[in-house]
């Protein structure tokens, strides 16, 4: 260990020499104690790259069976102090080392803990704030974990749009996790049009093979859907078959829950009762009480659309509550977020629907629409420099003239071989 100390500090000017001197050496092999004691002895922030591939090593299997505290102190101090551009040589196991903060953490039952140095890792890890890195699923894990959703919104609410795995060392497995966590973020703060979105990011990312990532989001899709608009319309289009076909074949509670649910109560208290297990084993069954509870909210929101005003008891009645107190209650719920605008009388048992309040001409409301405007030029301009670099790409240029070639071969083939030849060598 002290030639590998030594070499780091000759070496910390040449960082690809480094990297690949350190690459061949079995750093991984090396026990706790004298990788600790190398550690010491370097800089985390003069030699980065160095101290971090033997952090990463000290860390020890990528899913470790027992907590190491004093790794979990080691680590979150270097991605505070540790410098950019020399863990970015390094992104791969720089990327395992973060994953391995976050296995002990979880180990110590404190997922709490590992949001602000994956925030912070993150950060240092991507070059630019729409490129989505692989740390962006792991810190979506842990505010899951700890119930921190908001934690994750300054990185979600980025709009992150670019995937590169050559920047960042992402994999396909990291980007469905990106969505699949993502979604369950914004489901979390009750935001559902998001969560739908990114749900869709698993569910439309292009593949042949159907992973448990994809059914699983595929599943909270459903249930979110039917919380968010009261239907399921089904997957986009542009969604990979394979991804359709699975879904069919290994998700039937959820369709038969969403057929259910546009029919009568007890169509749907059957359907819920029947699959109960598998949600229940899906985890789901807390979005499915929210799906049956959204449910009961529209219906009385559609009631406003007749009545200005009803009693509790009629109100109960109508939508399939128990009883005027679950009335109330659902109607408070509803007040409190904005779902409906009303007044309720105790003493005689009597709701009274009121107007919308909101007209619209505020100044918050102009704000608003403004931060969606310049939102919506950024995405233009971001998508009209994708377009431009997709344009002037070899790989994609050459793909695209072979395809061309090979159709206007086909178009002379009837021409005869001299015509052929001729179209080839005036349009090669």
């Amino acid at each position: 260990m002290d030639g590998v100390v030594n070499a780091i500090k000759s070496l910390s000017k040449d960082l690809g020499q480094l990297y690949a001197q350190l690459q061949n050496n079995v750093l991984s092999q090396q026990s706790g104690p004298s990788l600790t004691h190398a550690l010491a002895a370097l800089d985390p922030v003069q030699h980065s790259l160095g101290y971090l591939m033997l952090l990463e090593a000290r860390g020890g299997p990528a899913s470790p069976s027992h907590p190491d505290a004093a790794f979990v102190k080691l680590a979150a101090d270097f991605i505070r102090d540790c410098d950019e551009s020399q863990i970015r040589v390094a992104k791969e196991q720089f990327v395992s080392m973060c994953r391995k903060l976050k296995d002990h953490l979880l180990l110590l039952e404190s997922p709490r803990r590992a949001v602000l140095p994956l925030r912070t890792a993150l950060g240092k890890l991507a070059e630019s704030t729409t490129l989505v890195t692989p740390l962006h699923a792991d810190l979506c894990q842990v505010c899951v974990l700890s119930k921190c959703y908001s934690a994750a919104l300054p990185v979600l609410d980025l709009e992150v749009d670019d995937v590169d795995p050559k920047k960042t060392a992402m994999t396909a497995k990291d980007f469905l996790l990106f969505g699949y966590y993502g979604g369950l973020v914004y489901t979390g703060l009750r935001d559902y049009s998001k969560a739908l979105n990114m749900f869709l990011y698993t569910l439309t990312a292009p593949t042949m093979v159907v992973n448990a990532i994809t059914m699983a989001a595929y599943k909270k899709f459903v249930l979110v859907s039917l919380i968010h608009a009261g239907s399921f319309k089904g997957l986009p289009k542009y969604t990979p078959a394979a991804v359709t076909r699975s879904a069919k074949a290994e998700c039937l509670p959820y369709q038969d829950l969403e057929k259910a649910y546009s029919k009568t109560d007890e169509d749907l208290r059957k359907a819920v009762n029947t699959h109960s297990q598998a949600f229940q084993e899906d985890g789901n069954a807390g979005l499915v009480k929210l799906a049956l509870s959204a449910r009961t909210m529209r219906a009385i929101q559609k009631l406003t659309q007749t009545y200005l005003t009803l009693s509790l008891a009629d109100i109960a009645a109508q939508v399939g509550l128990g009883s005027a107190a679950e009335a109330e209650q659902h109607i408070l719920q509803m007040i409190d977020g904005g779902q409906v605008f009303a007044r309720i009388d105790e003493a005689a048992g009597m709701v009274r629907f009121l107007e919308d309040p909101e007209r619209y001409d505020t100044a918050n409301v102009v704000q608003r629409i403004d931060a969606q405007i310049q939102q919506s030029i950024a995405i233009s301009g971001r998508l009209t420099g994708i377009n431009q670099r997709i344009s002037c790409d070899k790989v994609y240029l050459n793909k695209v003239g072979g395809k061309d070639r090979h159709n206007r071969m086909e178009d002379f083939s009837d021409l005869g071989t001299g015509a052929e030849q001729m179209a080839y060598q005036f349009n090669p």
